[in-house]
């Protein structure tokens, strides 16, 4: 799995958002993580094993209208009683994106009357505990389960666990009922996810933002001098009230039954130093016994300073949107009429080397469009995980895929996707503008070899030219590949491979000339390339320095700075952060300087990729 992004082996960047998620977004994933986990392990009790039986089922319709017996079905008994020897009776429900646990009882919570299950996706499981149940009791009570409706079932029976009976439904789409001994019918309704909103105000414009980011916490970003906000859903609820990850009420109060007012007190400090406050509605309903979707059951709200973004080298207003501030990076199209705000989610879960991002489409006069709530990049030409093909057609990439956004039919689809074994993970892609030109390096099989072969796709062809056995790739960091660069521009192409275990760059123009030299492509400009450097470690590579390189001549050593620094490019310069300033190098007195903001702002930080921009903080009016 291939990917360096960064300029350094031990670089800022990466340190701080594969480890900035703070103790929310910790605690997030592993809830989220513990309620799948349990969630599946109830379902997979349900399917076929090599050490169970199942006793398979036709889907039924015995019937007319399943719900037409809600709570009037007679309930079924066997020779032995059910509920004397029951002792948990447990619902789940998955799909192939991911489960939950729906309900969990102890015997003693069971109803003794009929009673309904609302459930959402279409695979459905129950598990049933029993004390000391018999041979023949489980076989009598597995013979005399029954159900009402059109559903496929089937019951698993275990040869681990004796005193367990699970029932799995597949492609549930209506209602249906199940009887199992003398327990009480219990009614399956499927049911559209509850949802939920920002409320505006009705007497001013709060800019807003909502991603359902998954694992890393779904999110709402309001300006900081907001000391509430008003959730509207989109059914009646029941009343019920959010509460804290550790199940402490919040402070919120329903306004009607559809609309819930949280004040936004005692937020504490997260992640970018963003004050936030955890609602963990999981056990919010409407007034059917319904719920949120999966995954949406909780939210993070965050409050954000004001923030201004300008051009590094004009200072003039960048973006200029309501939702600005709320963005880690803009990337603004050439007519300057659209660009996508890149809100940083997180570093990998696991082993992984790349980040998670949300991508916001931003049009003058128009609302947000979210492109994706999360998107898992490992591939960032120019600093930046998307780009725009055109002025109406975005471009982004992971080990898994390439895909295009068209802005105006407000589509997505795949340019190249992987196996799903992923012995073809892509190493890198760059799209070329000037030719109309897509370039892939994929692998020839990553579990065998860090061989690569390269792809190139020409404009409404969708067959590539293949090289095979076009370079190979070596380890940057534990557990990751370097990213073999391609960089093309208006009179060539940079291309990036291995010699001698270090990586050497070629450069081919127009007119056919060819030049080589040692480094890997990093930023290019009217002066120069500049090259970073790599020596052969015990292990892996080891960072060596920068040069900056003019094809046909001798690439020229710049000054250096400590060996773990971070290096970024900003628009055409290169950028580091010491200690609690930025540095900026100068070509020609050959020395990194200050950065100085151009509108000469208090507190700012440029901010990687190729546009050049910077972001200001707005400092606060004080009232005389």
């Amino acid at each position: 799995m291939a990917t360096f992004r960064q300029y350094s082996t031990s670089n800022e960047y990466g340190k701080n958002y594969k480890i900035e998620q703070g103790l929310v977004g910790v605690m997030v994933r592993l809830c989220c993580f513990g309620f799948l986990v349990s969630a599946m392990l109830l379902l997979n009790a349900c399917e076929d094993n090599n050490k169970g039986s199942a006793v398979p089922v036709s889907p039924q319709a015995t019937s007319p209208e399943a719900t037409s017996i809600l709570t009037t079905a007679p309930v079924a008994t066997v020779e032995s009683s059910t509920r004397i020897k029951l002792q948990s009776l447990n619902f789940a429900e998955h799909n192939s994106a991911g489960g939950r646990i729906l309900k969990e009882w102890k015997a003693v919570d069971v109803p003794q009357a009929p009673f309904q299950v609302m459930y959402q996706l279409e695979d459905v499981g129950v598990n049933a505990t029993f004390a000391n149940l018999s041979e023949e009791e489980r076989k009598q009570l597995t013979d005399r389960i029954r159900v009402d409706g059109n559903v496929e079932w089937k019951v698993t029976e275990s040869t681990n666990a004796t005193n367990q009976i699970n029932i799995q439904f597949h492609h549930a789409s209506t209602s249906f009922v199940l009887y199992v001994g003398d327990l009480p019918a219990v009614t399956f309704i499927r049911k559209e996810p509850v949802s939920l909103a920002f409320s505006p105000s009705a007497d001013r414009d709060v800019p807003h933002l909502i991603l359902w980011a998954q694992e890393y916490a779904p999110r709402l970003l309001i300006p900081e001098r907001e000391s509430s906000v008003e959730l509207v859903f989109s059914v009646e609820m029941r009343g019920d009230l959010p509460t804290s990850m550790g199940g402490v009420p919040v402070a919120a109060k329903w306004v009607d039954a559809k609309h819930l007012l949280v004040q936004l007190d005692n937020m504490r400090a997260g992640e970018n130093g963003k004050q936030e406050l955890y609602l963990r509605m999981d056990n919010l309903r409407d007034v059917s016994g319904n719920r949120l979707g999966v995954g949406r059951e909780s939210l993070l709200v965050q409050h954000v300073p004001p923030t201004t973004w300008h051009y590094v080298q004009s200072g003039e207003i960048a973006g200029g949107g309501p939702r600005d501030p709320f963005y880690d990076q803009l990337v603004v199209s050439n007519d300057k009429q659209s660009y996508v705000g890149v809100v940083r989610l997180g570093g990998s879960m696991g082993d992984g080397d790349g980040t998670s991002y949300a991508f916001i489409l931003e049009q003058k006069g128009k609302a947000p469009v979210v492109i994706e709530n999360v998107f898992y990049s490992t591939i960032e030409p120019d600093n930046q995980p998307i780009h725009w093909m055109d002025d109406k057609t975005l471009i982004y990439a992971s080990y898994y895929g390439v895909y295009a956004y068209d802005i105006e039919k407000r589509e997505k689809r795949t340019l190249h996707e992987a196996d799903p074994q992923e012995a073809h993970n892509i190493n890198y892609a760059s799209y070329d503008r000037a030719r109309g030109l897509l370039h892939l390096l994929t692998y020839e099989n990553r579990h065998e070899t860090s061989q690569l072969e390269r792809l190139t796709f020409s404009s409404g062809d969708p067959m590539p030219q293949r090289t095979q056995a076009y370079t190979t790739t070596v380890l940057i960091a534990k557990y990751t590949e370097l990213d073999m660069t391609i960089t093309p521009t208006p009179d060539g192409t940079y291309w990036t491979r291995i010699q001698n275990s270090i990586p050497y760059t070629d450069y081919e123009s127009n007119s056919g000339a060819k030049f080589t030299a040692k480094g890997i492509v990093r930023l290019v400009t009217e002066q120069g390339v500049y090259l970073q450097q790599f020596e052969k470690g015990e292990f892996q590579l080891e960072p060596l320095g920068w040069t900056l390189w003019q094809p046909g001549q001798t690439a020229k050593k710049i000054a250096s700075l400590s060996v773990d620094s971070y290096i970024f490019a900003s628009g055409t310069d290169l950028v580091s952060k010491q200690d609690d300033r930025y540095v900026i190098y100068d070509l020609p007195r050959n020395k990194w300087v200050p950065w100085q903001p151009a509108n000469g702002e208090k507190t700012a930080e440029p901010v990687r990729g190729k546009d050049g921009l910077y972001r200001s903080s707005v400092e606060p009016i004080v009232k005389q």
